[in-house]
């Protein structure tokens, strides 16, 4: 049974960025897998404003309405132009949704896929978060400049969390493709257990993997930062990390790794909740 990747691309506010697509069937075809593309055509609930307004509610409401419409055309032209020479075929799914139900509905589809591709930025972070909690399934970020390459070495940021390992079981697509991984571990952020972390790096030894031991000290960057950075340096393809390992709200809070990675990834990075 071949994987099944979920890509759903917003068409409003904002519309999704051809990178993003790029990057998509990229991975999908690095790892043999299917690719379905969601394209909304948003619908604007109609407005009746309480007082007298200077705005014309319907042309606004048009306008919404076309822009959706017109975002999703363009991105469906660049999906059938990127795949035209590959072979590769996209299964598109179109839907028409509400405003503000988009994001529910992105969710509601990725249930029925392996993961979602999704480009981390702020302006995809609100869909990125919906789906992280509302999907069940992984997350896999993109940084928003650039088209990726194949993934042979695997970074793991490992804090010996339930999370993290949900994360290390989903990213099982990959890591069995790879020939390399790295376990990562920030030791002035949280507390360690060493004993946890060199049974995992026994496992990772036994399956087969040549593993990196990487231990180390944020100093003073952000634990998001100190890992990614770690990864880049040792070469990593693609980050594996738990996705808000504490409460959602605490992470809104005071910030997190999960929260900096949604905006800030600088190379791809599986999230699972």
């Amino acid at each position: 049974m071949k994987p099944q990747f979920h890509l759903p691309l917003s068409t409003y506010p904002d519309a999704s960025s051809f990178a993003i697509i790029d990057n998509a069937i990229s991975l999908a075809l690095q790892n043999d897998a299917h690719l379905v593309a969601s394209i909304p055509q948003v619908r604007i609930p109609e407005v009746h404003p309480p007082f007298p307004t200077v705005i014309d509610v319907d042309t606004w409401q048009g306008q919404a309405e076309r822009y959706s419409r017109d975002s999703g055309t363009s991105l469906r032209e660049h999906l059938t132009h990127a795949v035209s020479e590959t072979g590769f075929e996209v299964r598109i799914h179109g839907f028409e949704v509400r405003e503000p139900f988009v994001y529910e509905r992105f969710s509601e589809i990725a249930r029925c896929h392996d993961l979602s591709i999704v480009e981390a930025s702020e302006l995809s972070r609100q869909l990125s978060e919906t789906l992280l909690f509302g999907s069940g399934r992984p997350l896999v970020l993109f940084p928003a400049t650039s088209v990726c390459s194949r993934v042979d070495t695997i970074a793991l940021a490992w804090d010996g969390s339930a999370t993290a390992a949900r994360a290390l079981s989903c990213a099982r697509i990959f890591i069995e493709r790879a020939t390399k991984v790295q376990v990562i571990s920030i030791t002035d952020d949280k507390e360690i257990d060493d004993a946890n972390r060199a049974l995992l790096i026994s496992s990772l030894k036994h399956s087969g993997f040549e593993v990196q031991d990487v231990s180390l000290q944020a100093g003073g960057e952000t634990a998001t930062a100190a890992i990614q950075s770690a990864a880049l340096e040792r070469k990593a393809d693609l980050l594996i990390a738990g996705g808000f390992g504490h409460s959602r709200l605490r992470e809104f809070i005071l910030g997190g790794v999960t929260r900096e990675l949604l905006v800030k990834a600088v190379l791809p990075v599986l999230l699972a909740h």
